[in-house]
Parts: structure tokens; sequence; C-alpha cells
């Protein structure tokens, strides 16, 4: 009988402690999400006031460059619309890829366009960082 009472005793403690792992990893994939949250609202904030060059503060340091040459195209632009569509984690890479949707209006031509663009944004040194450069506003 006590044999039995420790095997029952072994089996809920690794129940608790693998639980407990789970619930772990769901804190850590909240606090991850809510950090991404945060830049992507201001991403998106900065990108919908014209603010281009703030925006590529939030791109990896290998998408900078080639985003601060694109900068100069966009003075005709005026960006309406920054609509998320989907987001996935994968904490275990620390990325999250997803699509978003960008209604704008080129103000010489007098006409309203959408583009969509797939994006990846990685997790470096605790904080989030785009890794696609800007969406494709022609």
């Amino acid at each position: 009988m006590l044999s039995l009472l420790t095997k029952l005793h072994v089996l809920i403690i690794l129940g608790l402690l693998l639980s407990g792992c789970n619930t772990m990893q769901r804190i850590q994939n909240s606090e991850l999400m809510e950090d991404f949250d945060e830049s992507f609202f201001l991403y998106s904030k900065h990108l919908r006031w014209g603010h281009f060059r703030q925006v590529t503060t939030f791109m990896t340091p290998e998408r900078i460059g080639p985003a601060m040459d694109q900068i100069d195209t966009f003075k005709d632009i005026r960006v309406s619309k920054v609509q998320p569509i989907t987001w996935i984690l994968n904490s275990e890479e620390e990325t999250i890829k997803g699509e978003i949707v960008v209604d704008y209006y080129i103000v010489s031509r007098s006409v309203i366009r959408s583009t969509s663009q797939k994006q990846t944004w990685r997790y470096i040194n605790d904080v989030w960082k785009l890794d696609t450069g800007f969406p494709d506003l022609k």
C-alpha cells in the first residue's frame, strides 16, 4: 500500500511540475505578446502619421539602410490605416509572423490604395524588431 501511495505522490508531483512549466510558458508568451502589441501600436502610429524615419527605428539593423533609401519616395503618401490581419507567435524562436493591410492616399494623384504585407518580427535584446522593411506603397 505504501508503494502505491508513493507512486501516486510521484505522479502528482510530476503532474504539478509539468503544469507549472506550461504555466510559465503561457506567462512568457503573454509577456512577449504584450511587448509586441506595444511595439506594433507605436510602429503603426508612426506609419500613419508619416514619420517614416521613426518607423525605421523598429527595424532590424539589416533593414534600416534600404528603408532609409526609400523614405524620399513616400513624400506624396498619406497612410490612413494599418490593420493587422493575423499574428503567429513562435516563442522558441522568439519571432512573430503575420500580415498587415495598409490603406493609403497618393496626394498628387488623388488616389486611394491598399496593400498587404507579410511581416516577420524578431525579439532581439528584449525589443521587437521588424525584419521586413516598409510596405509596398506605390
